[in-house]
């Protein structure tokens, strides 16, 4: 039976709270004070620990430093209560490991949900065992594959991420697999039984998306909150309960719409638009964008304070040209699974890959990261006979082919140079869907020098 630890000195709140962990099934130690707590801490190693924020002999998060580490080697789940939440308590105890934390009063369902998580011991032991199988894989974790220095950092980083109830943000340039690592954050947590909701905020217009405002996107309606808005819908939150919500392209949702999110974050309730009662919470956020954080907080496009809520528990995923033999690792392992989908239609026999594919695969610079491989990889796969010799699909005089998609600029003559370079610009970053690396090697300058140019076409 699973242990517990409340370290709380209300005698009313701690009574109630010891009937909901035993109904639970759990066995339930207390504390009024940090002293008793550490004395308690000596005796025994918990499952799980509950402790209030304001002691009469410290502060909550003090105890941190006393807990030992859960055999065999996870961190045990702390959740700290707190009557006085605000985002600089949250960033502080998610930065010194805390779960998760609870608001007074406490909501009981969002308390169970959480105790409804918390690993048994056998649990946690399969867990550890089945995780370090995945990471003795060659190059593998989970969904994800690459042997790179840069790489196993990552990996080390979901391992310690993927436990935790943190809201997390992921950042990497365009292609370089922020919706893989959101996946394989969520298949390693413990919602990973719970659903996983995927929204890209890019593909959302400022005002609506099919007829519905953004805020009931994300937080559901009730009947008559618009015009239209004939019965009560869930919202992306509501979707989902229990498991992890991974919105991408976070920067491209509008700040009146952050500034929700992050009061949803803080106070784990939310209003639905058109309803009157305030609808607790039981989601992870995860959120991705292709900026680099500071420079959107900076440019005004990510709302500092849900940045410095999410930079608490954040992941940065290398490009792949700082990945060394990777790009050559996936490709082949690429090449496996096509083969593979051939083989399952009756389609030929196996493709082999030559020397030469594999050196192109290391020599390209890769401004497209991991997308722009897979898809190389793909178009190479389909045009080539029994053993692929090169990435190029069709024989080009570059290194690789400089026609995108068989896009066009037409210029009339007399139009400004200045016209012309934006026009060439807008249509490059198009052609490549907005991969700015790929559209600087294509249009033959600098990532930096494309940068300064959009700057100026901004202000004018």
């Amino acid at each position: 039976m699973p242990h517990a630890l409340i370290v709380e000195d209300d005698p009313n709140s701690l009574s109630g709270l010891s009937a909901i962990l035993v109904a639970d099934g759990f066995t339930v130690d207390t504390a009024a004070t940090l002293a008793d707590a550490r004395a308690a801490l000596a005796r025994f190693i918990p499952d799980v620990v509950l402790v209030d924020l304001n002691l009469p002999d410290g502060g909550g998060l003090e105890l941190l430093h006393h807990l030992p580490a859960q055999p065999p080697g996870g961190a045990l789940p702390v959740i700290v209560m707190t009557g006085n939440a605000t985002v600089e308590s949250a960033i502080e105890g998610l930065r010194h490991g805390i779960w998760d934390y609870l608001l007074k009063p406490v909501n009981i369902p969002r308390l169970r949900s959480l105790l409804a998580r918390i690993p048994r011991p056998y649990e946690l032991t399969e867990e550890v065992r089945t995780l370090r199988a995945m990471l003795r894989e060659i190059g593998r974790f989970g969904p994800m594959l690459g042997r790179s220095s840069a790489i196993q950092h990552v990996y080390d980083a979901l391992e310690q991420l993927a436990p935790t109830e943190s809201a997390i943000l992921v950042h990497g340039e365009a292609g370089t697999g922020k919706d893989v690592a959101a996946h394989t954050l969520h298949q390693l947590s413990r919602r990973r039984k719970g659903p996983f909701i995927v929204w890209n905020a890019r593909t959302a217009s400022p005002d609506a998306v099919n007829g519905r405002p953004l805020a009931s996107v994300l937080f559901g309606h009730e009947r008559g909150a618009f015009s239209g808005a004939d019965q009560r819908e869930p919202g992306l939150v509501d979707l989902a309960s229990g498991g992890t919500l991974f919105i991408d392209e976070i920067t491209d949702l509008p700040h009146d719409q952050q500034e929700m999110l992050l009061r949803a974050l803080d106070s784990q309730t939310f209003m639905r638009p058109g309803g009157s009662n305030e609808v607790g919470t039981d989601f992870r956020l995860i959120a991705a964008t292709r900026a680099v954080p500071r420079d959107a907080v900076a440019h005004g496009a990510l709302n500092e304070e849900l940045w410095l809520r999410l930079d608490a528990a954040a992941l940065a995923l290398p490009p792949l040209r700082e990945r060394g033999d990777d790009a050559a690792l996936l490709a082949c392992a690429w090449v496996d699974e096509l083969n593979q989908a051939a083989h399952a239609r009756g389609d030929g026999g196996t493709r082999l890959v030559a020397p030469s594919f594999i050196r192109e695969c290391l020599a390209y610079n890769w401004p497209g990261n991991v997308r722009e491989l897979r898809e190389r990889v793909r178009g190479a796969f389909d045009a080539s006979g029994d053993v692929l010799e090169t990435l190029q699909a069709e024989e080009s005089g570059g290194a690789f082919p400089r026609d995108v998609s068989g896009s066009r600029v037409q210029v009339t003559v007399g139009t400004p140079l200045a016209d012309v370079e934006e026009m060439l610009i807008r249509a490059t970053l198009d052609a490549v869907g907005g991969t700015r690396h790929r559209a600087a090697s294509l249009l033959g300058i600098s990532p930096k020098t494309l940068y300064n140019k959009l700057q100026r076409m901004r202000l004018n």
